[in-house]
This record gives structure tokens, C-alpha cells and sequence, in this order.
């Protein structure tokens, strides 16, 4: 395993040296979905250094910037930037999948997109030993099998990176991209971060507030919460908050009486007896074959009820690998998947080694093992973080935001990872501040097409003042299907 030499726990970032010449751009295609989506843009490539502290270093990365232009002759001077989550997701893919989820905004402003130091095309710490397990990870059945399996494979991967990878955190990020405004000739920006992109959001709002003009907060993570140890809890109750639904809807109920009996029955089955599935594949209609487990099946489930669209196919899939046809569930994980994306498993670990898992304090192990996930997902995390290497951490990273600058809250009602009491304890800080929850939806407001419009005049206006909320009243959850031809009558 490759070995780097102790940094400092903690350090405050510095201003950004001044840019001496604009950073030159040129007509490029931003892909998403293997390459299925396309979107046009102007590319560019920002030198800067590995360690910002040591910027004299012959050690450098090169930034991936894309800029897509604004419809108007004449664009508005600030633009917005989209921060994606993750962590580990490129910003560039991640605003090609998404892309008319920010038309009207585009009407008018540019949109800028940095994929982060770590993902997409910026020195990217991607695990080909990771990725070769799959999206449903080890196929050992025995838990303590599957959790060394993950960490051991996971800790591989430092011998697979190129660059140091304590230098590819929050703290580093934002001085990227404090760089990158710099280089582009931006006084000021508005923000969107998504999930783990709220952070960096409201890190480079901390670290350099008379650049933001304003901030949209999608999923929002509290700077205070060390990420980890409450996703296990808050996706059980998401996952009841599901079987509710069921229960109260006339269709489902009828259709699926026993929905939450027989989840639980499955993933002790799947336990004791692991699965091997072969099934045509949804997009491709190539033949397939995965290996089902507990943990798969509870990967799955996590992934699924992130989105209410997604959950509304979870009932028939459920009910269907009970009565002992493993196919759609095993569809609806290739589907899941490809959803995901190239995330960079490397940077991924980065952030949650250095500032999340360092800050979880002592683990309730019996609150973790009552969910349905189980404390597997800890127990990995925990694994890995004592062999990975801490990164550069800002000593007020961790401290709750005060700001008086203009913030959108986005949550959805049923998120299981970023629930809306995380936005209420960031808003509490905030002076100019607004929380927008959408009923019955899940993880991402952003393809809320009402939601789409409050946003674009939340930019347009720079305020939270006098926003147009009538539509938020209309939200609601897509039906769930009672069937697999469908929601009920």
C-alpha cells in the first residue's frame, strides 16, 4: 500500500494567486448516459497546483471548466455554477443528465461547471478494483466476509492513484474554484450545489463571500453533521415512510397487503441463500447475469427510494422476488446503476476519511443493525478510514455557516439521505434564507418542474423575497405502481 508522509489536521485556506491571462476556451460536447446525451459548451483546461500551500511546486492537476453559454445576446455577468454531489460526481456529467432542469435559468446567464479536482476529466481517483465488483458489491453472503471483501478491495485502490489524495478535499475545492472564477473573468457567481455539492457550496460562500451573489441548496448537508452514521436511520425511515404509502393507497394495499412482512422475509432469505439471476437486461436487452444478496438487495432498496418515481416501481419488484422471481429486481439494479454513474470512488473516500468519519464519535452499533441496511455500511466505512489517509481539512469546516447572503433551501419530504430538518439546521444560521420542502418527494428537488421555475426566479431576482410559492402546493409523490403495468386506477 502506498504511504504518504502526515500533513497538518487542519489548515485555513489563502487567497488564490490573481490570474494573469484569461482562461482560453473552445467548442466541446459534454456527454452523460454513455454518451446517449449530449450537450454544447465551450471547454477549457486550469493548471493549478496539487497543494495550494505549496503552489511553487513543479506538482500540478488540470481542472476540466465548461462553460454553456446563456440563449441571450448578452448574458448577465454572473453565471451560475453547478457543484454535483456524490461525493465523486463530475459536474459535467451530472449537468448533461440534467440539463433542461436549468433552461429557463439559461435564458439569461451562463452556466458554469468545474468538475471537481478528483471526478470526471480533473485527475480523476477512480478504483478500477472497485468498479470491477459491480454496482451490487462483493457476493459473499457471510457479513463479515462482505465487509472485509469491501475494504479490503477499497484500500487496494491507493495503490491505483496517481496523486496524493489528501489534496482532493472540500477545503481544496473551493480554492479551485475561487481559481476558476478568477480565471474567467467573473466577479461574482450564484451558486447550485446538489447533496454532497451543498458543502462545497457553502464552504466557498464561507471562504469567499463577496464572490456569491446567491446560493441554491438541493438536499442540503449541515457544514456541522459528520455524514455517516445517519444514513442507515434515515433510509429505514424512508423506507416505512413507503410502506405507509402503501398501505394508505386503496391499489397497492390490495395489491401487495403483506409489502413490509415480505421485504424483510426476502432480505433474510437473500441472506442465508444468495441468488444468482440471469435476465435481459432493461436498456440494452443483453442477457445479464447478477449474483442477489442481502446487502445488494438493501443496496438496491437505499437507491431506490431516493427518488419517488423510482419507489413507485419497488412494490411489484418486491413482491415479485418474494414469489421467487428474482428478474425485476435484478432489472431495477442495472437500471440503478447506470443512474449512478462514473463516480469516483477514490475521491469518495477522500472526503468521507477526512471530514466525516473522523467526527462520528462513538457508534450506537444497535441503532445501525435495527435498519434494514444494517450496520454494514459503518462497519465498511470504519474499515477503510483507519487505512486512508487523512486530507487538508480547514479548522472551521465544521462550523455552521453565518451568512447573511441570499439561500434557497430545496428538500424533499421523504429524502433518505439528506432529510428536511438538515436544511432547517443550516437556514438557522442563515439571515436571508428560504426552505422550500416538497411533499413526498425524495433525495433532489431538481426535477421538479415547479421547482424549476422558483429557482429561475430566485436567480433572477437575487432574493428570497416576494418568490412565487403557490405551485409548491401541488407537489406530490408519483402513484405507486400496483402492478407492473402500472399505478392503480
Amino acid at each position: 500500500m502506498r504511504f504518504w508522509p502526515a500533513i497538518g489536521a487542519a489548515v485555513l485556506a489563502i487567497a488564490v494567486p490573481a490570474v494573469a491571462e484569461p482562461l482560453p476556451l473552445a467548442a466541446c460536447e459534454l456527454t452523460a448516459a454513455e454518451g446517449r446525451v449530449e450537450v454544447r459548451a465551450s471547454c477549457g483546461t486550469l493548471t493549478v497546483p496539487l497543494n495550494w500551500d505549496a503552489a511553487d511546486s513543479d506538482e500540478t492537476i488540470d481542472l476540466a471548466v465548461a462553460v454553456v453559454p446563456a440563449l441571450a445576446e448578452q448574458p448577465l455577468p454572473d453565471p451560475l455554477v453547478v457543484i454535483a454531489g456524490g461525493p465523486g460526481q463530475a459536474a459535467s456529467e451530472f449537468f448533461a443528465a440534467s440539463r433542461s432542469a436549468f433552461d429557463l435559468i439559461l435564458r439569461e446567464r451562463d452556466v458554469v461547471l468545474v468538475d471537481q479536482r478528483g471526478t470526471g476529466q480533473s485527475a480523476p481517483l477512480h478504483c478500477e478494483s472497485v468498479d470491477a465488483l459491480g454496482p451490487l458489491g462483493p457476493t459473499a453472503s457471510d457479513e463479515a466476509d462482505w465487509i472485509e471483501a469491501w475494504v479490503a478491495t477499497t484500500v487496494a485502490c491507493l495503490d491505483e492513484l496517481e496523486h496524493d489524495p489528501r489534496y482532493f478535499t472540500t477545503s481544496v475545492a473551493v480554492r479551485d474554484l475561487e481559481a476558476v472564477r478568477a480565471a474567467l473573468g467573473y466577479e461574482t457567481l450564484n451558486l447550485y450545489g446538489i447533496s454532497y455539492g451543498t458543502r462545497v457550496a457553502q464552504h466557498y460562500l464561507r471562504r469567499y463571500p463577496a464572490m456569491v451573489r446567491s446560493v441554491i441548496l438541493d438536499g442540503a448537508v449541515p457544514p456541522t453533521l459528520a455524514l455517516g452514521l445517519e444514513i442507515a436511520p434515515a433510509s429505514q425511515a424512508a423506507l416505512e415512510a413507503l410502506f405507509e404509502r402503501c398501505r394508505a393507497d386503496a391499489a397497492c394495499d390490495a395489491a401487495y397487503p403483506q409489502l413490509a412482512s415480505e421485504f424483510w422475509a426476502l432480505l433474510e432469505r437473500l441472506e442465508e441463500t444468495p441468488s444468482e439471476v440471469t435476465f435481459d437486461h432493461p436498456r440494452t436487452g443483453e442477457e445479464t447475469t447478477v449474483t442477489l444478496n442481502r446487502h445488494a438487495l438493501a443496496g438496491i432498496t437505499r437507491l431506490l427510494i431516493y427518488s419517488p418515481l423510482a419507489a413507485s416501481l419497488w412494490p411489484p419488484a418486491i413482491a415479485a422476488a418474494h414469489a421467487g422471481d428474482y428478474r425485476p429486481l435484478a432489472a431495477q439494479a442495472s437500471v440503478v446503476a447506470e443512474a449512478i454513474g462514473d463516480l469516483a470512488v477514490g475521491l469518495n473516500y477522500v472526503v468521507l476519511c477526512s471530514e466525516d468519519a473522523p467526527f462520528w464519535g462513538e457508534v450506537d452499533w444497535a441503532a445501525q443493525a435495527a435498519t434494514y441496511m444494517g450496520a454494514a455500511f459503518a462497519s465498511v466505512t470504519q474499515g477503510v478510514c483507519r487505512q486512508w489517509p487523512r486530507g487538508v481539512v480547514d479548522a472551521d469546516l465544521k462550523q455552521p455557516l453565518i451568512s447573511d447572503k441570499p439561500v434557497l433551501l430545496l428538500s424533499g419530504e421523504l429524502d433518505p439521505i439528506t432529510p428536511p430538518r438538515y436544511a432547517d439546521a443550516v437556514a438557522a444560521d442563515l439571515a436571508n434564507a428560504l426552505h422550500v420542502v416538497g411533499r413526498g418527494q425524495g433525495h433532489g428537488m431538481l426535477a421538479v418542474g415547479c421547482v424549476q421555475q422558483i429557482m429561475a426566479d430566485f436567480i433572477a431576482q437575487g432574493t428570497v423575497e416576494a418568490l412565487d410559492l403557490a405551485c409548491v402546493e401541488r407537489i406530490g409523490p408519483a402513484p405507486l405502481f400496483a402492478s407492473n403495468m402500472g399505478p392503480g386506477p
